[in-house]
């Protein structure tokens, strides 16, 4: 690849990046609905036509910030991993970041959200899903080779079966259980008069408990 060609790739990545740059803050700003492409144009003071040259729809965009979501959570849980010895204190670890993640973040966790609702087939045929399919199995990664280390280490139970199938059950679940507490925090908190942070703590004592050898 020449000079000029190398340079013009990253001007258009960098384009890029800056349309999703605006996206996220006019959707922070107005919610996914009420926001159109007309906006993102204005802020990020681009043409429409030009935003459509990169992003066919607000899904695209959509996708695009999933799959930064999903980049910023690996990292979470690859730093959590490594302060860890064994396997179990890893996934717990990773599970806890996860929790973090949905408190410090909560704008990438209600796209990631939204992501968890899209089904993509085995190879997905546009190149933003590719994106966002490829960082959820990253993502994903990460916990699952902490299972394997736990079943290496005798910390995590070999019983539970294939680690890449518990890494799944055990993403689904921390998700559900922040999924209930964003969406029913008010009730859980004036009605049953539950504290988030005890339900947080409850929900990593019972998967610790459900995972560990022994």
């Amino acid at each position: 690849m020449s000079r000029i060609q190398e340079r013009r790739r990253e001007e258009k990545e960098m384009r890029r990046q800056s349309i999703i740059d605006a996206a996220e803050q006019v959707f922070a700003q107005r919610g996914f609905e009420a926001t159109t492409m007309a906006d993102i144009a204005d802020q990020a003071r681009l043409s429409r036509a030009l935003i459509y040259f990169y992003f066919k729809d607000k899904e695209e965009l959509a996708l695009a910030i999933t799959a930064r979501g999903l980049q910023t959570l690996r990292r979470s849980f690859e730093r959590a991993s490594a302060k860890c010895q064994t396997g179990l204190e890893k996934a717990t670890a990773i599970s806890q970041a996860y929790m973090d993640f949905a408190r410090s973040q909560p704008d990438y966790f209600e796209f990631i959200a939204r992501g968890e609702m899209r089904e993509f087939g085995p190879g997905p045929a546009k190149e933003n899903e590719r994106l966002c399919a490829s960082e959820g199995e990253k993502t994903l990664a990460v916990l699952a080779d902490a299972v394997r280390c736990g079943v290496a280490d005798g910390t995590i139970d070999p019983g539970l079966g294939d680690p890449a199938a518990v890494a799944v059950v055990l993403w689904g679940f921390i998700h559900g259980m922040l999924q209930v507490v964003a969406s029913k925090q008010n009730m859980l908190q004036k009605g049953m008069h539950l504290e988030i942070a005890d339900l947080s703590q409850a929900g990593l004592r019972l998967a610790n408990r459900a995972i560990r050898a022994g």
